[in-house]
């Protein structure tokens, strides 16, 4: 079979956990079919044509013809350049979408069909329904993921800082004979209404058009019913992890400090604000350190989250890892942090800190929750700091709480096996 793995960005050096993900399970279906990942152009640092990626062959096209303002909310660009000519020469009979925006969207997913091809997307980010992308009422609280034009309206632009009653107003009224397009400010204000219809418009259609809808956990799958695909159309199939190393060499708090770690990007959403609320709320005196890895540290709130430490050496800020090194990095901490305020459809991180024989202390929602749940030496915390703080001061004078025991979750071969068989009941 001939399949055709179709994501937002496809750099030489992945680090991303979507592109991670892709990559992974490329490799091990490339043992049973032809297989095809294929992006957009979206940097200047890309090169353009065919290359070998691991062992898998990877399509760098020409950037899309970006839309107006209406089409690149609604998924769509105006020209999917290129993705129709490599169709004709790929002949896919399965063309799997891992992202959903205008560089991987309605006009890839209508091409696809077009042809012939039964098209699968994998729902990776709490954002294919929501417009915003977090998922995040108000940026406060979690919301139940089903499409609304007044509540999205409102929601999207008390996230974009303007006040709430004035938010209000915006999203009641309707100005059905205003362009949205243009530069104006005004203009994008006064029909930010009309931009969550086509958005709502856009994922209706897209719920038409696509034959399987992939979800790595129960609460997602649980998001999509509500916004109207069909039973038959979901298949949970779980995210997997690496293959585990062996165990962990490193004794909790062996030198006497409890050293803990995050990775991943930073950003507001992923809770970093929350580990150094948690440990600065610590009596200076207690063995705690906090170490970072990851990329988006120059960003607004990076800088923010650094002006607070620069001066507080129980942290530390790394730059990003490479794959290969990450694993055995983690070995020689005791505890993962993973301190997400919004929800999460995986994360690999958890799934990372597993396969290095790492406890995990993990916000109690979504995807963190499912994965967590029963398993030995990992904890389920609530979004609050003195939960966070509490629990850390608990185990530097209980260490043995943590422990290297092996954490079970599906492997890559497990999941591609799984999808495989979701391929061919698509193609039969």
């Amino acid at each position: 079979m001939k399949i055709l793995q179709l994501s937002n960005n496809l750099s030489r050096d992945i680090t991303g956990g979507t592109e991670l993900f892709v990559e992974q399970i490329s490799q091990y279906q490339s043992f049973n079919h032809k297989i095809l990942w294929v992006s957009h152009k979206n940097g200047d640092g890309q090169p353009l044509g065919e290359d070998c990626h691991k062992g898998i062959s990877v399509v760098t096209l020409p950037q899309v013809v970006r839309g107006n303002r209406t089409e690149t909310v609604s998924h769509r660009c105006r020209e999917a350049t290129g993705f129709s000519e490599l169709l004709a020469q790929f002949k896919p009979q399965i063309v799997h979408l891992h992202s959903l925006s205008y560089q991987c969207g309605l006009a890839h997913i209508e091409l696809a069909k077009s042809v012939g091809a039964k098209v699968v997307m994998t729902v990776h980010a709490p954002g294919f329904t929501c417009i915003q992308g977090s998922l995040l009422y108000r940026r406060k609280e979690i919301c139940d993921g089903y499409i609304r034009d007044r509540k999205c309206t409102e929601c999207r632009l008390v996230n974009g800082k303007l006040p709430a009653f004035l938010a209000h107003l915006v999203a009641v009224y309707h100005w059905p004979y205003m362009s949205p397009e243009g530069n104006s400010k005004i203009r994008h204000l006064l029909t930010a209404k009309q931009m969550t219809a086509a958005f709502r418009q856009a994922w209706a259609t897209v719920v038409h058009q696509v034959d399987a809808f992939h979800v790595l956990c129960s609460w997602s799958q649980q998001v999509l019913s509500r916004n109207g695909i069909p039973e038959s159309k979901l298949h949970l199939i779980r995210a997997a992890g690496p293959e585990p190393l062996p165990p962990k060499q490193r004794q909790p708090m062996e030198d006497g400090v409890l050293r803990c770690v995050y990775w991943g990007r930073c950003a507001e959403v992923k809770g970093i604000h929350l580990i150094i609320d948690a440990v600065q709320k610590l009596p200076s005196h207690l063995p705690v350190e906090v170490s970072f890895y990851g990329p988006h540290w120059n960003n607004a709130y990076g800088q923010a989250m650094r002006r607070r430490i620069i001066q507080d050496p129980r942290f530390t800020v790394h730059g990003n890892l490479p794959k290969e090194k990450l694993l055995p990095k983690l070995q020689q901490y005791d505890v993962a942090l993973i301190p997400s305020i919004g929800l999460e459809t995986g994360p690999l991180t958890v799934l990372e800190a597993f396969a290095a024989g790492l406890s995990v202390i993990g916000s109690d929602l979504g995807g963190i929750r499912e994965l967590l749940q029963n398993q030995a030496g990992c904890f389920l915390m609530p979004t609050e700091i003195s939960s966070w703080s509490s629990m850390l001061a608990k185990l530097v004078h209980f260490p043995d709480y943590l422990n290297n025991q092996p954490k079970q979750y599906p492997s890559f071969e497990e999941l591609t096996i799984a999808l495989n068989d979701l391929y061919l009941a698509l193609h039969q």
